[in-house]
């Protein structure tokens, strides 16, 4: 297998960065379906998927002498409390959830896409 060059990681990194926010701006709309974890828990950890991309861009780029790409600014999604339900009409997940102790929520966290990040 041929060893990426700086320059396909970075391509790599920033559509995996830019696929993760929207996937992270999905959950918290609609929700997700895995049957074991609230829709906050999977937010956190698109969220620090998306940390670990931003960091990998970082290395790369300091490592070889490139400029950061637009999409390293972009914002990171706000942490989120891990019992968040986007809803609660998913009647077995939610009773499922609930029977492990999880007491939800539905207030919901606003992702502020206007903001510049620096991670």
């Amino acid at each position: 297998m041929k060893k990426k060059t700086p320059e396909q990681e970075l391509v790599e990194y920033r559509k995996e960065i830019v696929e993760r926010i929207e996937r992270w701006k999905h959950l918290s709309d609609y929700g997700g379906s895995d049957p074991f974890w609230t829709d906050g828990a999977n937010m956190e950890l698109v969220r620090n998927h998306i940390i670990s991309y931003k960091r990998k861009i970082s290395e790369v780029c300091e490592e070889n002498g490139l400029p950061l790409p637009e999409e390293y600014y972009l914002p990171l999604p706000p942490e989120v409390d891990r019992n968040y339900m986007a809803n609660l009409k998913q009647k077995e997940r939610v009773k499922r959830l609930q029977q492990f102790g999880d007491v939800l929520t539905t207030r919901k966290v606003k992702y502020k896409e206007e903001q510049l990040s620096l991670f």
